[in-house]
């Protein structure tokens, strides 16, 4: 950014230039209805299953598979109500997105039980406490892959196998963990899984939700036959077709990005003077939490804006809540409401991580004078 410091990455990423030249002939001379069934909506129907290949590709499933959306607030949306069925029990964890959250409450309403599994102080979700939550009626289990607050990595696939065990399906929200974690649901098993686009450089307004062959799923929509008449709507042809490429060329520069987001990390922490890094026992590099003892962390945010270095309190959805970030709260870490994170990206350079630390180390040091006055 010319006009600051952007360390909010976790919250939304800039469109990659390249994503958007395949983007742009959609929105021009191939603006096509790609239900239409004409040779030029063809076209457009084409650039659509190109990119359901390409994003079936980058987690290991089929094309079949893939079902687009407006982004990870809809399909983890679709994926909570879409298999509530005759269990009426879910489990979630208790550092989910709000999103997860408020579908469980909306399900409690609706005559659903849901249990809310704590992480352990290292952020992890362990699956030894989730066998002892699951029961015959538990129909649904939902655990996020990569935490957006702290930047956890879940152990799915055990996780997975406990739901199995006990005839539950098992949902993952994976938004976060595109850039950094390599995803294969073959591997862990998962029967759903949500990504976002615009959270690995393709727009907002775009994602796509991973449905295991043979799980039965109800439409969140109703009105039309797009996406195997599960998802109706006119499939947003550019945004899609950019998905694809963006998803594409995070899975193909995934080593090269972790360890520019490792140095970059580890150059940040370094610089700073103050505060204390919130470290899980596994985690992506690009996510980092700091606590700063006797500043409000909602406070420090707004004065690192004016001072040129955008960062954040928790999920930029619950931006402006006056509490503190429920995943801290729920690890058990102290003077959660001191928190703030940063969050990295392609993009950041070395000098920048360097100059951000130095402006918050003088930042908490002058608000810390002023409480103590």
């Amino acid at each position: 950014m010319k006009d600051g410091i952007y360390l909010d990455y976790a919250a939304s990423t800039p469109v990659d230039s390249d994503v958007m030249k395949t983007a742009l002939p959609y929105y021009t001379e191939l603006f096509y209805n790609p239900a239409s069934g004409h040779a030029a909506g063809q076209k457009a129907a084409a650039a659509v299953e190109r990119s359901r290949e390409k994003c079936a590709a980058v987690i290991d499933a089929s094309p079949s598979e893939i079902y687009f959306t407006s982004g990870g607030t809809e399909a983890v949306n679709w994926a909570m109500s879409g298999v509530a069925g005759k269990r009426k029990h879910i489990v979630i964890s208790s550092i989910e997105h709000d999103s997860v959250w408020e579908c469980a409450a909306r399900l409690e309403k609706n005559g659903y039980t849901a249990d809310r599994i704590k992480p352990d102080a290292n952020g992890m979700i362990r699956p030894e406490d989730l066998k002892k939550i699951v029961c015959g009626d538990t129909g649904l289990v939902c655990v996020m892959t990569v935490n957006n607050i702290v930047g956890s990595i879940q152990p799915i696939k055990e996780l997975a196998a406990v739901a199995h065990e006990n005839g539950a399906l098992f949902f993952t929200d994976a938004v976060q963990a595109v850039n950094s974690v390599r995803i294969d649901v073959k591997d862990t098993g998962v029967d759903m899984l949500a990504v976002s686009g615009h959270k690995f450089y393709a727009p907002k307004g775009v994602g796509f939700l991973y449905v295991k062959n043979g799980t039965e799923i109800s439409p969140l929509l109703y009105g039309g036959e797009q996406e195997r008449g599960l998802r109706p709507g006119t499939v947003d042809v550019p945004s899609v077709a950019a998905m694809g490429e963006a998803a594409e060329r995070a899975a193909a520069d995934r080593e090269k990005y972790n360890a520019h987001i490792k140095n970059l990390r580890a150059e940040f922490l370094r610089t700073l003077d103050r505060g204390t890094p919130v470290i899980c026992s596994r985690y992506v590099d690009d996510i980092v939490s700091v606590v700063f003892d006797g500043v409000d962390g909602g406070r420090l945010a707004v004065a690192l804006s004016c001072a040129g270095v955008y960062c954040s309190v928790g999920s930029a959805c619950s931006a402006g809540s006056a509490t503190p970030p429920r995943t801290l709260i729920e690890m058990g870490v102290k003077n959660a409401r001191s928190s703030v994170r940063f969050s990295f990206g392609k993009y950041t350079t070395s000098e920048q991580v360097r100059a951000a630390a130095r402006t918050v180390n003088e930042t908490v040091k002058r608000l810390s004078s002023l409480s103590t006055d």
